[in-house]
């Protein structure tokens, strides 16, 4: 072989041993997560949240089908940021669920599991205040699996809610009007009298499952605009706004609500205008931001838990 081209090819290996090799694909780690359902349940999520970048996942269910997700999506919460990988299943049979994280490095992975009390708030923005309302014992589903968030309110039921709400069970059984909300009541007598009051919340043959609730609310005052006729029909929001007034003006009866703005409560009687008043201005129950309050619009449960979960942060 000719020297000059015997020394060129050892020049072009040399040149080429000092190119460097192209980089081999990123490693990625396999990262398993488990979750065992004793029970089956008509509504579950799991969110799968990481800190360190987008990453995928499949999540095996009880007999063994497999669910995919390949893009994780990525929050932003504040100076927080983190992606997440999220499964729904309506229903979710019991068993064991085995998410299988492929990850750019190993990381702690966090699993989020939900399940509702009701399958029909899994996603409703009241969710949590309907939560809490339960579970303090406020108000209940209809023992189907359903709450029914955008049912309309009775008088009733809003009554019986609000009671609820502002009295607590005594090691006999009975309930009295909660310390803190009559501790604040402004009338001395009133107060006085709350504290020795005590209600089995039971009602006797033949009276209607509404009248020990009634009864209690009438004892303060606060329920005595309506006839029972009333009662036993979906309150409009003036309705629901004059029953919040009053509870509010027992703890605090000299104050004066702001003027209201809204463009429909031209009609309305001077008594429902100052209720709405004062409920919008402590920012209980607002109207729309269009300028309207809508007076004769009914109310649905969950806007009343909503509502009744800010009168009690108002009494606090």
């Amino acid at each position: 072989m000719n020297r000059k081209i015997l020394s060129l090819m050892i020049a072009i290996c040399l040149i080429t041993s000092l190119i460097p090799i192209a980089a081999t694909a990123k490693e990625e780690v396999k990262i398993t997560k488990t979750f065992e359902l004793t029970n089956a349940v008509d509504y579950i999520s799991f969110t799968l949240e990481g800190f360190d970048g987008e990453f995928a996942s499949v999540m095996t269910i009880p007999g063994g089908n497999k669910i995919s997700s390949s893009k994780s999506n990525k929050i932003v919460n504040g100076d927080k940021t983190y992606w997440s990988n999220n499964y729904i299943l309506k229903p979710a049979p019991k068993g064991k669920y085995v998410f299988e994280i492929t990850a750019p490095k190993s990381s702690y992975y966090n699993l989020v599991v939900d399940i509702p009390l009701f399958s029909d708030i899994a996603t409703h923005w009241a969710k949590d205040a309907i939560t809490d309302y339960v579970r303090k014992g406020v108000i209940n589903g209809y023992g189907n699996g359903r709450f029914g968030p955008d049912d309309d309110v009775t008088g009733q039921a809003l009554i019986k809610m609000a009671v609820l709400a502002l009295t607590e069970e005594l090691p006999n059984g009975m309930s009295q009007w909660k310390k803190e909300f009559r501790w604040k009541v402004a009338n001395e007598d009133i107060s006085t009298e709350m504290g020795w009051q005590e209600y089995k919340f039971v009602a006797n043959p033949g009276e209607h499952w509404s009248q020990p609730y009634t009864a209690a609310a009438n004892d303060v005052g606060i329920s005595t605009n309506w006839s029972e006729s009333q009662l036993s029909k979906s309150f409009k929001r003036k309705d629901v706004a004059l029953l919040v007034a009053n509870i509010m003006s027992l703890v605090n009866s000299k104050e004066t609500p702001n003027p209201t703005a809204y463009n429909d409560l031209a009609a309305l009687n001077a008594e429902y205008k100052k209720a709405i008043g004062l409920v919008s201005s402590s920012a209980i129950f607002n109207g729309y931001p269009d300028g309207y309050f809508r007076p004769e619009a009914v109310v649905t449960r969950a806007e009343t838990v909503k509502i009744l979960s800010r009168l009690d942060g108002y009494l606090q």
